[in-house]
């Protein structure tokens, strides 16, 4: 057997319980640093309740004295039809689904049943299908045009960020850092830089610095340099993660990709709160969406695609942004 030729089909709860909610909803994508909008009822409008101020008003035997409306922020996340492809030669397709089945040990290699297989296959076109959406949720640019653009399904947070900024600077604090400042300093400095109401949302545990691959390892090196038995035990052993006052540090994973684009920052890093920025993915209230791989005997090919809608944004202008210069 060098093949697979069986067509699987997902539409309806099948696209939903096999395919995308486990990719959008699990501890992968909450390690993202950013708010996950699956299949929310459509137009997807992305929230922000204010906190109230002050509620208190004197006691009174009977009556309802009311109050001022709870004070909210609202912004629709314009959605865009986005289409997966992927194809690959029967042997390398049967190669790479084989690698996985093989990797498990509670699979017993001399009775491959066609779950098996499909659930490998599945695993293989997921993991494709996020990666592309997380690039493209940062990267994204609907204006990139021709045979051989990358990411320009839809427009990615950096792309609304920049706009956004040149409209009206005030509205977004930019940091303004030398090269030659470590990742303690740039954290530090956009610390600083941040408002007043961004910073009481500290407490709450909501906040995030969502950097760069550069801005990430400069600073866990400065930890490296703590002469500290704990720095010299996480130095040897590596750290799962990363925290500046109590903020989680996250690295992105964009850097790769960043050389590739002329227009886009090399270097990169935002302060705001994990709820503020948001990535909704539907594949309910939309007709057509589905995941397909089937097999191409013509061209012996494996093919796969998946149609479903896209699209992420911002609400608040409470955001303290670093970006080095193209």
């Amino acid at each position: 057997m060098s093949r697979i030729e069986q067509t699987k089909d997902y539409t309806g709860k099948d696209l939903e319980s096999i395919f995308f909610r486990p990719m959008l909803c699990g501890p992968d994508a909450s390690e993202l640093g950013i708010k996950i909008m699956y299949n929310t009822p459509t137009p997807t409008t992305l929230h922000f309740w204010k906190r109230a101020g002050d509620i208190l008003q004197k006691y009174t035997k009977s009556g309802w004295l009311g109050g001022t409306a709870a004070a909210k922020f609202q912004k629709t996340i314009e959605m865009a039809r986005v289409k997966a492809e992927v194809g690959y030669s029967a042997d390398d397709y049967f190669n790479m689904v084989y690698e996985l089945i093989s990797a498990r040990a509670d699979v017993n290699m001399n009775d491959l049943s066609g779950s098996e297989l499909e659930t490998a296959e599945t695993a293989l076109f997921k993991e494709a299908i996020a990666e592309s959406i997380r690039a493209t949720m940062w990267l994204g640019d609907t204006t990139r045009v021709g045979a051989t653009a990358k990411f320009n399904t839809f427009d990615g947070f950096i792309k609304k960020i920049k706009t956004d900024a040149a409209i009206d600077k005030s509205e977004i604090t930019s940091v303004v850092i030398t090269p030659t400042n470590t990742g303690e300093q740039i954290l530090k400095n956009m610390w600083n830089a941040a408002s007043p109401i961004l910073k009481e949302f500290k407490t709450q545990n909501n906040l995030v610095f969502l950097v760069t691959s550069d801005v990430f390892a400069s600073y866990e090196e400065g930890l490296d340099n703590v002469l500290l038995e704990s720095a010299y035990m996480a130095k040897q052993n590596g750290r799962t993660a990363l925290s500046y006052k109590g903020i989680p540090v996250i690295d992105i994973q964009i850097s790769s990709y960043l050389a590739e684009f002329s227009d886009l920052p090399k270097s990169l890093a935002i302060l705001t709160d994990k709820r503020n920025l948001a990535l909704a993915v539907n594949t309910n209230d939309f007709p057509g969406t589905e995941v397909k791989m089937w097999y191409n005997p013509d061209l012996m090919e494996n093919r796969q695609r998946a149609i479903f809608m896209a699209g992420c944004d911002y609400l608040l202008p409470e955001l303290v942004v670093y970006a080095a210069k193209a």
